[in-house]
């Protein structure tokens, strides 16, 4: 690559590096955020994981029924087609119920629902027999998936959510395992159920949605809300407005304070911020390096923040070339690798890279000759200089001589 080439793609990743660091609003305070009585709370965009709020997100508080937004994930994508056989042990699991037979067969869908409408333990239990193979097996999947999602905080002993010293989890690892649950389209639909029913054994079954959410706050679309009294109050709310999803955590909140709380929270979030786009698609980041060559690239897509009134948006870029075109050829428009951002100290996600330009295959063999090459001449350059000390040296020994000498044969 010539010299202008490499003066006017440094230029511009400087230029665009500048042009993101000043697309900014006048600095601000954020928001002052409701006064709430639980002691655990999040509120995040679904999307990207933004946090807007957040207090004790890592403290493990005990979750109660809330733990079954896992295990209605795991059957879904686990055992969505099989037929759940509920055992005795299944049936006499206690606290809250839907009221299943021993030795009856169900649709997993149909357990599943009904599950998530009125928190049954006794679904919970006969779903994890029938996914694992045995509750702790299912156990055992709940919580690897829970670490594969870098869920912080999470520890699940049991599929229902009943108490249990070793059955904790935070505020941030749940608003995690939500967005991914929520991803799937037949979960979202499911939570956002509000009457289900079971086939007759021969008693007919019909279950309303415990979540008042669904049907008193415009635009909730799930997800699930627990109580027991070691946990007291939980839920894990969902609500879309305007092309915007909040989900929000409340762990061992007050029975005069959960509702109130859930609902104060998501209008806090959806009256103070607003969809931005930061990073525009088609907007020049900078080079990125494959394989020795500087490739000019651009975003794949816009970037979503969501942003208070006044916020200060300073993008942080990480990129995230894709090694395996090292030595391919590089065609204009092509998807190059990703980049990483951060904004306000705070991950938002990843946009792709797009190259602006073609590039020729990395010559790794003129490469390697240039550097042998290189190598070759310092070393030449090196013996010379050697040389040349050696000789000046040798020099000003010889006149180094003993003044004795100097006066010739008669001194005395």
């Amino acid at each position: 690559m010539n010299t202008r080439r490499r003066i006017a793609l440094a230029l511009t990743s400087i230029l665009g590096t500048f042009a993101l660091s000043t697309s900014v609003y006048a600095a601000s305070a954020p928001p002052t955020p409701p006064s709430l009585s639980a002691q655990g709370a999040i509120l995040v965009d679904a999307n990207t994981g933004q946090i807007l709020y957040g207090r004790h997100i890592r403290q493990e508080f005990y979750p109660a029924s809330i733990t079954k937004i896992m295990t209605a994930y795991l059957a879904i994508t686990h055992g969505w087609n099989k037929t759940v056989h509920v055992s005795v042990e299944a049936q006499n699991q206690p606290g809250s119920s839907c009221y299943l037979r021993a030795g009856q067969a169900y649709p997993m869908p149909r357990v599943v629902t009904a599950m998530m409408m009125v928190s049954g333990n006794d679904a919970a239990y006969a779903i994890a027999q029938t996914v694992g193979g045995s509750v702790p097996h299912f156990v055992q999947m709940m919580n690897q998936t829970a670490q594969r999602w870098h869920a912080p905080g999470i520890h699940f002993a049991n599929p229902s959510g009943l108490p249990n010293p070793h059955h904790v989890v935070s505020a941030l690892g749940m608003a995690i395992i939500t967005e991914h649950a929520m991803a799937n389209p037949i979960f979202r639909q499911i939570v956002a159920t509000k009457v289900a029913s079971l086939p007759p054994d021969p008693t007919p079954r019909i279950y309303y949605n415990q979540n008042r959410l669904l049907y008193t706050y415009p635009g909730a679309i799930g997800v699930k809300i627990g109580y027991t009294i070691e946990a007291d109050e939980t839920i894990v709310g969902a609500a879309q407005r305007h092309g915007v999803t909040l989900i929000e955590v409340l762990l061992k909140d007050t029975p005069a304070g959960l509702w109130p709380d859930a609902a104060n929270l998501l209008n806090w979030g959806f009256q103070h911020f607003s969809l931005v786009h930061p990073i525009k698609a088609g907007a020049i980041l900078g080079t990125v390096d494959i394989g020795h060559r500087p490739i000019l690239v651009k975003s794949g897509a816009n970037l979503n923040y969501l942003a208070y009134p006044g916020e200060s948006i300073h993008p942080i870029l990480h990129f995230v070339p894709n090694n395996h075109l090292a030595s391919k050829p590089i065609t204009r428009n092509e998807l190059v690798g990703s980049v990483q951002i951060s904004i306000n100290g705070q991950d938002v996600g990843s946009l792709p890279l797009i190259s602006l330009s073609t590039m020729a295959p990395y010559q790794k063999s003129f490469v390697w000759r240039w550097k042998w090459i290189e190598s070759t001449l310092a070393v030449m350059i090196l013996i010379k200089l050697l040389s040349r000390y050696r000789s000046r040296y040798r020099r000003r020994k010889t006149l180094r001589v003993n003044p004795w000498h100097l006066r010739g044969s008669d001194s005395r």
